[in-house]
């Protein structure tokens, strides 16, 4: 596992075979490398990737998580939300969705994982990316990601 500091305010942990993404390969992915940060792995065809904001006034967490998803829906192709699920990111409330949708034209279904959390007046966002057949593997280093973050 590599140690990686984000925003100086988010420390986690990715899996070893993941390279850092550089702007072009964020803005390939993501539109923007503006307040991202991102990581993939060519052997597993997985992304993870924390994008961050600032909190509006009125709004909450879960709120965000709602708008984000909205955005995925209109972006991605078949985009099918599986489930939604509260979690707990070092002891803050963090709000998820895991959905799947396909690539493009192609016959290639990948399976994702966004949760959302607020620190210091921002949101964060994590990302998790993988193709579905490889979702269960995968799944479980995700899981130790997210067991790693640590707020500072």
């Amino acid at each position: 596992m590599t140690n990686v500091k984000i925003n100086n305010e988010i420390n986690l942990n990715y899996p070893d075979g993941f390279k850092e993404m550089g702007e072009e390969e964020l803005t390939r992915y993501f539109g923007t490398p503006k307040d991202r940060w991102g990581v993939y792995s060519a052997d597993d065809h997985s992304i993870l990737s924390v994008s961050w904001k600032k909190a509006g006034f009125m709004s909450d967490a879960e709120t965000e998580l709602y708008e984000m998803t909205a955005r995925l829906r209109r972006r991605l192709l078949n985009y099918q939300q599986i489930t939604s699920y509260d979690l707990k990111i070092a002891k803050t409330k963090a709000y998820g969705v895991r959905f799947e949708y396909r690539v493009n034209d192609s016959a290639r279904v990948h399976i994702g994982d966004l949760i959302v959390f607020k620190n210091k007046g921002k949101y964060y966002a994590v990302y998790f990316i993988t193709r579905k057949h490889n979702a269960a593997t995968a799944r479980s280093a995700f899981k130790e990601v997210l067991d790693s973050i640590t707020l500072g």
